[in-house]
């Protein structure tokens, strides 16, 4: 159920109110600015050019926010669905010897056993584009296997082994980074 001040921002940016944006952007822009540096990389020209982009995006095309879903949903979904739109239209591949390439810390920058939410963000992003995209799409933002065949256009098995590939990717840069084996993933 949308709340009243929900409401009150959506009707404040349909008239144009700059408070009402302003409004939307302070409660909103954290959770576009972290789909961004997921999918796009972490603190990037990219990332934040996209962030720009999908404010716009949500501001100008608010008038057809049907109020059927949360708004928050909304935004999740535009945010994930021009994150998506962004890799493709880079047409980014990574070669199988990119893909096998470890990550190599210095043990000097292993301060423990445990890894940052920014050193994870940071693993991830090594991945190759589609991996990354399936691993984020099922793992992060939740979508089940049909609704990423959908969103990629792939086949499910194809869905399947990305993100496969992707965890036992991740579950050999991880343990690289620490430097031990690791049974997570």
């Amino acid at each position: 159920m949308m709340t009243s001040e929900e409401k009150d921002i959506i009707n404040g940016c349909r008239r144009g109110d700059q408070s009402c944006q302003e409004q939307l952007y302070k409660t909103y822009g954290p959770i576009i600015k972290a789909v961004c540096y997921r999918y796009v990389g972490y603190q990037t020209e990219e990332a934040k050019d996209l962030f720009h982009d999908i404010v716009v995006t949500i501001l100008t095309n608010i008038h057809a926010y049907k109020m059927d879903s949360s708004l928050k949903s909304w935004i999740y979904r535009i945010s994930v669905n021009k994150c998506i739109d962004f890799l493709r239209s880079q047409n980014l591949r990574k070669t199988a010897a990119d893909e096998e390439t470890m990550m190599n810390y210095p043990s000097s920058e292993r301060q423990n056993d445990t890894l940052t939410m920014d050193q994870i963000i940071e693993i991830i992003n090594t991945l190759p584009v589609n991996q990354k995209m399936a691993f984020n799409l099922y793992e992060v933002d939740g979508f089940n296997e049909r609704e990423i065949v959908e969103i990629m256009g792939m086949t499910p098995t194809n869905v399947r082994t990305l993100i496969s590939r992707a965890k036992q990717s991740l579950r050999k840069r991880i343990q690289a980074y620490l430097g031990k084996e690791i049974e997570i993933l």
